[in-house]
């Protein structure tokens, strides 16, 4: 459902009406709660509700918000005329309510006041954060250092292409593996014989990664990703969930580390973010050595 498409101009018009509707004693509270806050715009203001300003920045940022959140494209916000929609339906809206509940006292009551102060407690400790890794840096040799490290992290998946040929009895499948053993051709076996979906395709799977067939082809896997089974080599009959194996690794690729330039910007974000971690870490660590802290654990349940 797009922005126009929702019916909120009623509770414009209703919000315009109450605040009408206030009094004399509830706009003398308003304009002194407005007075005594001082609230000084942070931007280009392109509305007021009461003394309260509304900023082309403030509705930018709503909007990115709203589209980053929206998954169908047509209602995302693109338009100016959607964007004065926004701001008259949504954030205006908004406003009206807020004077009208800070007029009936809804700001005075306990609930109100604990999610405020928990509100205000955690803007200003982002801020405080925020502030203080700002300056915080990665070098090139921390990112290297930490890409030497933890290099097998960046292991790339070893996939193989296998060729199988599968039977239903132990002796077919011995009988197979001597006529490979002699000479044979895997893949003219596997179209004669094989009893596997790939059997037309002279039992070639292409290139695979390991579990890539699923948990019932848990003994296949073993077989086909052994370290002791060398390109070109055939593996020895086996029996898996469908029956019985032989197996042949035509070639492998991957399973080396990805190099360094490849993951560069990978590694300086987990850097980055360690070190800030860490920064945080020793500012609250000195603050706990400042500050009084209590912690009732038998209290919570």
């Amino acid at each position: 459902m797009s922005i126009q498409d929702r019916k909120v101009y009623p509770l414009i018009i209703f919000g315009f009406l109450v605040l009408l509707s206030f009094g004399c004693e509830k706009i003398e509270k308003l304009n002194l709660l407005n007075k005594n806050k001082a609230l000084q715009p942070q931007g280009t203001v392109i509305a007021k509700v009461a003394d309260l300003p509304i900023t082309l920045e403030q509705l930018e940022q709503e909007i990115q918000g709203y589209n980053e959140l929206t998954d169908v494209p047509e209602a995302k916000i693109n338009t100016r005329e959607q964007r004065i929609a926004y701001l008259k339906e949504e954030l205006i809206r908004r406003h009206l309510l807020y004077l009208e509940a800070v007029a009936r006292n809804f700001d005075n009551q306990p609930k109100v006041q604990e999610t405020l102060r928990n509100l205000e407690i955690n803007v200003l400790a982002n801020q405080f954060i925020q502030d203080e890794i700002k300056n915080v840096t990665v070098t090139s040799s921390e990112i290297e250092d930490f890409y030497n490290l933890y290099k097998d992290q960046f292991q790339q998946e070893e996939e193989r292409r296998i060729k199988e040929i599968l039977v239903s009895d132990e002796t077919t499948a011995k009988e197979i593996l001597i006529e490979l053993l002699k000479g044979a051709d895997f893949a003219t076996l596997a179209k004669e014989r094989s009893i596997a979906p790939t059997a037309a395709n002279g039992g070639d799977l292409g290139f695979i990664k390991k579990g890539a067939r699923g948990a019932d082809f848990a003994r296949f896997d073993i077989i086909a990703f052994s370290s002791s089974l060398e390109v070109g080599q055939n593996s020895n009959v086996f029996k898996d969930k469908s029956g019985y194996y032989i197996v042949k690794l035509e070639g492998k690729k991957g399973g080396q580390p990805r190099p360094l330039s490849e993951v560069w910007d990978e590694i300086k974000t987990s850097v980055l973010f360690l070190k800030q971690q860490q920064k945080i870490k020793e500012i609250t660590d000195n603050l706990a050595k400042k500050i009084k802290v209590v912690v009732y654990e038998d209290r919570i349940k």
